[in-house]
């Protein structure tokens, strides 16, 4: 079902809702009031009832009387007087007989939750509709745990029933006494839904603001995790919630997300409002990753030779597509094969068109050249020689603006205003491309000529280690050890830069030297959630690939059989998010193994004596290139020694 328009005030809770479920990273609690929407067997009209109605029926066992209109009154500790005056087994018993779960089956708003890829669902509720549910849904294999010997052993996802279960996982929570104790005989369920809120967001349904359950749980949460520290958690539903309420959630860093403010839900149409809920993170499934990045434009994979824009017209638009692309970039280091034919269609034949360049303004260029270029090292390509003159006359005009005033705003009739320090960032990156083709291609003296125009738009940590792996590879290219050595010794990488450090180790390993950095990288990946940005996992793949490497070649030196199967298991997650060194690497293998010929015109001799046929190669020669290239830059960006 298509979700409703999403209102301004809900849409970012929302969302983050979603990115945060679809990346594993979201768990849920579930109320009495989710049960509310079973569906009856046999024309039942029992009804599930609320924490008033149970009080009430406590009231009236241990009163003999019918419960006087607004007469006060406390459900967990009138479950205390019925486990008093009647025994616990009595209180049980009544609990049964309130709450008709044979006379219910779950319906499709407890399926379509369970189809959502919950790292948990947490319950209060002594039911059994979400196991029954869970029978039905197919994606994902929810294990049911009931008491704590379940819970040592169970794996996600799971349904944990935190207060008892029918028909007899007893002692159902209910009394003032049960809460009371709770933390100390449950510990170990109170500690899984501690360590869940540390990993994941957590969302309440089916709960109310004054809901015993729900003001007990986050009494707990505060107790374990400090007033200071306790996790953001969202409260989903047709909510109704007072403005006293309100504060006191706030105060609990709790955030109501009402579903009653979308058009069409009025304030009592609750199964409607968690129907929307549901819908809207089913819906964001799609968009919940970047794997098929980068997503191309077919219409401007290539100029349009039959038009009449004018060839800047054409460019102006290229740009922005472009530029939409390299933001929405998922950050892997080395972009995943599949993707890099993907990128590198709908960029090469952009390249001829500029052979004209001189009719283009200067900031265009600049911005086309940038956005060019950086296309060209996300798919392991060089910068050919004709690109060249391009690069140079973009800087030049790039160092004029720098020079001019370094504060000021630029203002162009073709972009909007864009700030100098952007253009800063984007020549650093162009020097650098500049630099590596100048190395590549031999021009040493030309590469340390230009050496210094990199320092005019440095101004990033991360830019400045570029620069010293790049001054290091020059060093290596030229087979100049001690001055490689040296340069290794002055470059400090920060403890905030793991797979700068990590590259480091790869030119130390190949001076003999290894330095490890893959706890650095792996604390950082439990702060952010895998979304739609991949540069953590990415640069953790890596990571573990440059020290398998270091592992396995001093192994070799101490006579020893290499340990291949240490990462493994990490590996097979990371896969999912196209961070797979080793199938990268197996390819580019494969095209060094290839029987390649550069000649146009092959002859073959025939089966026939004296017949011969002729096979002509049309536009291989670059492919073969960048095939070459490509493998030469694979190793650099990763640092392999």
């Amino acid at each position: 079902m298509e979700s409703k328009k999403i209102p301004n005030s809900l849409f970012p809770q929302l969302n983050e809702i979603a990115e945060r479920l679809w990346s594993g990273h979201a768990a849920i609690m579930i109320g009495a009031g989710f049960s509310r929407n079973a569906m009856p067997l046999n024309g039942s009209s029992k009804g599930f009832p609320d924490w008033n109605a149970l009080g009430k029926l406590f009231y009236e066992k241990t009163r003999g009387e019918k419960l006087q209109n607004g007469q006060f009154f406390n459900p967990l500790k009138l479950a205390d007087e019925v486990e008093a005056s009647f025994g616990r087994p009595a209180l049980h018993q009544l609990l049964r007989d309130a709450i008709p779960d044979n006379e219910y089956e779950p319906s499709d708003l407890h399926i379509d939750l369970l189809n959502l890829p919950w790292s948990d669902v947490l319950t209060t509720n002594y039911d059994t509709l979400l196991e029954r549910a869970a029978q039905k849904v197919t994606d994902y294999n929810y294990q049911i745990v009931i008491n704590d010997q379940n819970l040592i052993y169970s794996e996600k996802p799971r349904i944990i029933k935190l207060h008892g279960s029918f028909p007899s996982t007893e002692p159902f929570i209910i009394t003032e006494e049960d809460y009371r104790c709770y933390p100390n005989q449950f510990a170990p369920f109170v500690n899984t839904v501690q360590q869940s809120l540390l990993e994941n967001t957590l969302c309440l349904i089916g709960f109310s603001g004054d809901d015993p359950n729900f003001l007990r749980w986050i009494g707990w949460i505060r107790d374990n995790l400090g007033e200071n520290n306790s996790p953001k958690i969202y409260m989903i539903g047709v909510l109704n919630l007072t403005k006293a309420q309100t504060s006191l959630l706030s105060k609990y860093n709790i955030v109501p997300v009402d579903m009653s403010e979308l058009d069409g839900i009025d304030r009592d149409n609750h199964r409607k409002g968690i129907r929307e809920f549901l819908s809207f993170c089913a819906n964001q499934k799609e968009q919940s990753d970047n794997l098929d990045w980068p997503r191309s434009n077919d219409e401007l994979s290539a100029p349009n030779l039959n038009t009449d824009e004018s060839n800047e017209t054409q460019v102006k638009a290229v740009i922005e597509v472009w530029k939409v692309q390299r933001e929405s970039y998922p950050g892997w280091l080395i972009v995943p094969y599949d993707r890099r034919d993907e990128l590198y269609n709908s960029t090469y034949h952009w390249e001829r068109f500029l052979d004209n360049y001189k009719d283009f303004s200067k900031n265009i260029l600049f911005e086309f050249i940038y956005e060019f270029c950086w296309r060209m090292e996300k798919c392991l390509c060089p910068i050919w020689d004709s690109n060249v003159p391009l690069i140079e006359i973009s800087l030049n005009w790039a160092k004029e603006q720098v020079d001019n005033d370094s504060d000021v705003l630029l203002n162009s009739s073709e972009f909007e205003t864009v700030h100098l320090r952007e253009i800063k960032e984007k020549s650093c990156f162009l020097v650098l491309v500049y630099m590596r083709y100048l190395r590549e291609e031999g021009k040493f003296d030309l590469w340390k000529e230009k050496e210094d125009l990199l320092s005019v738009f440095l101004s990033k940590d991360t830019e400045r280690s570029q620069y010293q792996y790049e001054k290091c590879l020059f060093s290596l290219f030229k087979f100049d050890i001690p001055e490689l050595k040296k340069r290794l010794t002055s470059w400090l990488v920060s403890s905030s830069q793991p797979y700068w450090a990590a590259k480091k180790a790869g030119l130390m390993a190949e001076m003999g030297d290894i330095e490890e950095s893959l706890n650095s990288v792996r604390s950082r990946i439990n702060i952010r959630p895998i979304t739609i940005d991949y540069t953590d996992v990415s640069q953790e793949s890596y990571i573990l690939f440059l020290l398998q490497y270091v592992k396995i070649a001093k192994a070799y030196l101490e006579n020893k059989n290499p340990d291949y199967s240490e990462f493994s298991d990490r590996w097979n997650i990371l896969k999912q998010y196209k961070c797979d060194p080793w199938l990268e690497q197996e390819l580019f293998e494969k095209i060094i193994d290839k029987k390649h010929s550069f000649d146009r015109e092959v002859v073959e001799e025939n089966f026939d004596i004296g017949r011969v046929s002729k096979v002509l190669s049309l536009g291989s020669g670059d492919k073969l290139l960048r095939d070459a290239f490509g493998v030469l830059k694979f190793s650099e960006d990763i640092g392999i020694p």
